[in-house]
């Protein structure tokens, strides 16, 4: 099993402008202080070393955010579930339609439970859904997302013994990366020594779907890498600012090619079909996260800014870099492995691809060892 092992977070956090607008920051706040403020206090909360590994068979993880990164990022906690309670059932509440196939090469998982997106707006939706949950009895509700006031109600309503709260556990000392957090948050509650490292994120992919990945790129390949050159996946996609436009991929991909040596490149093409590389590379479409993320292990190397695919990819076994400009890496980058985050304030593509280069030069030579 792969394990990440992070830097120690500094004291002073990375003041970042919100990337979805101050009508979503205030609109965030305004649920939170409602689900501080008129929630009781529940009497199942569990602190520190309050929860004992016996009697834990039935498990709720709400982490009930729509999108496709921070649903991969369960699978760290999912592991540790998986190596604390071997015998036990885990439950999701997901908002993320991508949730139940993503989870499905867990054993553990039962049954997924997904909000819609727009939960307010839908309210007999929502309600069916949190009447679901309270008609099943849990012995452990863990809110897995830090800060989510969704995550918060949705555990308070549950039917649970004993909950556990992301956020109540001290952020002190802790790598603050989000995949990290639940994790560590589970920990405290066992009462267990800190360790240093965390389950890297692993979206268990199949021998099939291995192979069936490997059939997807020689298909992709064929007439096109008949020198077999390395393989390297690019997602040319983001949401907001993190979007990078054609010419600065154009520009990143010609010099890291010249840097790092001949490659063959492949546009992964996000989900409107549309090419942001005008067709100048082999390109690779699937609607099917599992397929997506079957391929990239096939290439073997992925580089994408910060999104959902880039933490999908680093579920898998190939070597991640992640392009950061407004987003904080420590939190957000491509967790555990050889996996990278690459900053790249400066804007400049070239100067991103001589960092991408090295990291990959650097990752070369522990392989050849």
């Amino acid at each position: 099993m792969r394990s990440a092992s992070l830097p120690s977070p500094s004291a002073a956090e990375p003041a970042r402008k919100p990337l979805h607008g101050g009508l979503a920051t205030w609109r965030r706040r305004i649920a939170a202080w409602m689900a501080g403020h008129l929630l009781p206090a529940p009497a199942n909360i569990v602190g520190a070393g309050g929860l004992a590994s016996e009697r834990i068979q039935r498990i709720l993880v709400c982490r009930p955010n729509h999108r496709l990164g921070n649903t991969v990022l369960l699978t760290a906690l999912l592991v540790e579930i998986e190596r604390r309670f071997p015998g036990a059932e885990v439950d999701l509440l997901s908002a993320g339609p991508a949730a139940a196939t993503l989870f499905r090469g867990f054993d553990i998982v039962g049954d997924c439970t997904t909000l819609d997106r727009r939960a307010v707006r839908r309210p007999l939706a929502t309600f069916r859904a949190l009447r679901k949950l309270r008609a099943r009895r849990y012995d452990l509700v863990i809110d897995a997302a830090a800060g989510s006031s969704s995550g918060r109600v949705a555990g308070a309503l549950a039917n649970a013994r004993l909950q556990l709260r992301t956020d109540d556990m001290p952020t002190h000392g802790q790598v603050r990366h989000l995949a990290a957090r639940p994790v560590q948050a589970l920990r405290w509650a066992l009462g267990v020594a800190a360790e240093i490292d965390v389950p890297s994120l692993d979206i268990r992919l199949t021998e099939q779907e291995r192979r069936a990945g490997q059939d997807a790129l020689a298909r992709v390949l064929r007439g096109v890498n008949e020198r077999h050159l390395p393989v390297v996946a690019i997602f040319p996609n983001a949401t907001g600012s993190k979007l990078l436009d054609t010419n600065w991929w154009h520009d990143f991909t010609t010099e890291l090619v010249a840097l790092h040596g001949e490659a063959c490149v492949i546009e992964l093409v996000s989900a409107d079909g549309m090419s942001r590389l005008g067709g100048g590379y082999p390109t690779y479409y699937t609607s099917d996260p599992r397929k997506l993320a079957a391929f990239i292990e096939a290439a073997g190397t992925y580089i994408s800014a910060d999104c959902g695919v880039m933490h999908l990819a680093a579920g898998t076994r190939a070597t991640t870099v992640g392009l950061f400009g407004p987003t904080d890496p420590v939190r957000y980058g491509p967790y555990g492995g050889d996996n990278a985050a690459i900053v790249c304030e400066e804007g400049c593509p070239r100067l991103a691809a001589r960092r991408v280069a090295t990291h990959l030069a650097r990752m070369s030579k522990h392989a050849r060892i």
